[in-house]
């Protein structure tokens, strides 16, 4: 599916698929929820979201690993994380770098432990999350996997080129 006037395609990995009900899309951005498809396969129960910000989001991305590793660990980074905004919700308990996005494995006291990868396209930053859905678990190497494989479709996609991952951030 096309978002922000088809600028950005999001394409999920196999066996998941997007839900256009639950999903929003502006000429300023986009937020797609992901989930597993009906009959499509045996996969990992897990709940994806895609944060599309606005034109020129991405000009963060410039200042590299390093500092946005240790932004998103300090209190106005981990802010901006938390989903109810208080920076003491959220951990980030590790980051590195990965297909040219930086990926962090987080603990928010209101979904629990979750990966998320912080990436640009088209001059848009782009937060992908994968969680596990209230009624089940998701280990933390299935939920970095899971983000591994949408980072690879999106990026696809967009016809964006799919880098090797790299070593960790320090």
């Amino acid at each position: 599916m096309s978002f922000i006037g088809g600028e950005i395609r999001i394409e999920p990995p196999a066996g998941y698929c997007i839900h256009p009900g639950a999903s929003s899309d502006s000429s300023d951005g986009a937020v797609v929820l992901i989930g597993e498809c009906a009959a499509k396969g045996a996969v990992v129960p897990a709940v994806i979201s895609v944060t599309i910000g606005g034109e020129g989001s991405a000009e963060i991305l410039q200042s590299g690993a390093k500092a946005l590793s240790d932004y998103f660990m300090s209190r106005p980074g981990r802010a901006a994380l938390a989903r109810d905004g208080n920076p003491a919700s959220v951990v980030v308990r590790q980051t590195a770098l990965s297909g040219g996005a930086l990926v962090m494995r987080m603990f928010d006291r209101q979904v629990g432990e979750y990966w998320r990868a912080v990436l640009g396209l088209r001059g848009r930053l782009v937060s992908v999350s994968v969680m596990a859905p209230e009624t089940s678990s998701l280990s933390p190497d299935q939920s970095r996997a899971l983000l591994e494989k949408s980072i690879t479709s999106i990026r696809a996609a967009n016809g964006s080129t799919v880098k090797k991952p790299a070593v960790a951030a320090p």
